[in-house]
């Protein structure tokens, strides 16, 4: 069977991680072929563009994306996946409606549909109307890289590491608000963020005093992340919102307590091995960190619970399931 596969994501996103862990483990009676989309993944023309990529590829296989992203139209039986929809939610009122007035009826056409956590799929039931039969759930795994032993980074300083894009809905503004109000800077216990200099965090934590405890890494090579799990006091992960959560699990399995956010798909991954508070009180969240950093029994106790949970999460399972609904879709 011939999978068409939209492969835009780069390596280093979350859904570029998902889209290599489960083609890794494509069945050897399945072939991935790249449909070289070209244009904006964001595009509104992006269903436009996959679609046309398709053109006289003929009638037989499958069309899968990792991503959210279905055809325009399609001729082929198609499988996408939906992480969230952070996108009608946080990316404005023209984003909105064009989810719900586009988006919403692609996914109706799709053959079969993916969701990443039950959240998700929640939510996505209720917003699209489809028929719960169509849409199933596959969680992510994580991936065999992250282990507790190898490299830790040691930048010479303890630090609490965020892992993650800066986009609004991550909640930074208010982590650096909560790191300032926690005992952290005092402790010189720095906030080592991923991504490119932000100058608006960096102007905030300017104006809290602790310009030089926030520190930002650059875009991190994919093989050198674990170091950076294995090495921090804590993983912070206190969104407003998210579909699943890929840091969570990576931590868990660096070994490294977690503290995130007790709302959305959050408190469904973490699975009672991580610590939760509230994303919207930064009171909550200072409290958090100072005691994620500071009661050893709790650490101790989150760390041997990450253990276990992170065994819940098995890409070889979810590569089975995924594999297994896409060809299904194709027999339908």
């Amino acid at each position: 069977m011939t999978i068409f596969a939209d492969r835009r994501w780069p390596n280093e996103t979350g859904i570029g991680i998902v889209m290599r862990e489960l083609e890794d483990r494509m069945p050897t009676n399945m072939k991935a072929v790249d449909l070289e989309v070209k244009g904006s993944i964001g595009s509104p023309f992006s269903p436009f563009a996959i679609s046309r990529s398709l053109l006289g590829r003929g009638s037989k296989g499958v069309f899968f994306s990792a991503g959210f992203v279905p055809p325009l139209f399609c001729q082929l039986p198609s499988f996408v996946i939906v992480h969230d929809l952070t996108h009608r939610r946080f990316y404005g009122e023209a984003k909105r409606i064009y989810y719900d007035h586009i988006y919403k009826r692609l996914y109706r056409r799709s053959s079969g549909i993916a969701c990443v956590s039950e959240f998700v799929r929640s939510e996505f039931l209720e917003w699209s109307g489809i028929a719960a039969e169509k849409v199933h759930l596959v969680y992510n795994g994580v991936s065999a890289r992250f282990t507790e032993y190898g490299e830790r980074h040691a930048p010479g300083y303890e630090y609490v590491f965020y892992s993650g894009n800066h986009r609004n809905y991550k909640n930074l503004d208010r982590l650096v608000r909560a790191y300032a109000a926690s005992s952290l800077p005092s402790r010189e216990i720095r906030l080592v963020l991923t991504g490119e200099h932000n100058h608006d965090l960096s102007r905030r934590a300017m104006e809290y005093g602790i310009g030089d405890k926030v520190v930002f890494t650059g875009i991190i090579p994919v093989e050198e992340m674990p170091a950076y799990y294995r090495g921090a006091r804590a993983v912070t992960y206190m969104s407003s919102f998210e579909g699943f959560g890929l840091p969570t699990l990576e931590a868990f399995a660096c070994g490294t307590p977690v503290i995130t956010s007790n709302i959305s798909s959050m408190p469904e991954v973490a699975g009672g091995a991580a610590l939760l508070v509230d994303p919207y009180s930064v009171e909550k969240m200072a409290q958090g960190l100072d005691a994620i950093t500071t009661n050893e029994e709790l650490r101790h106790n989150l760390i041997a619970q990450g253990r276990k949970r992170k065994s819940d999460f098995d890409w070889d399972i979810s590569a089975k399931l995924l594999w297994k609904l896409v060809r299904d879709c194709a027999k339908a």
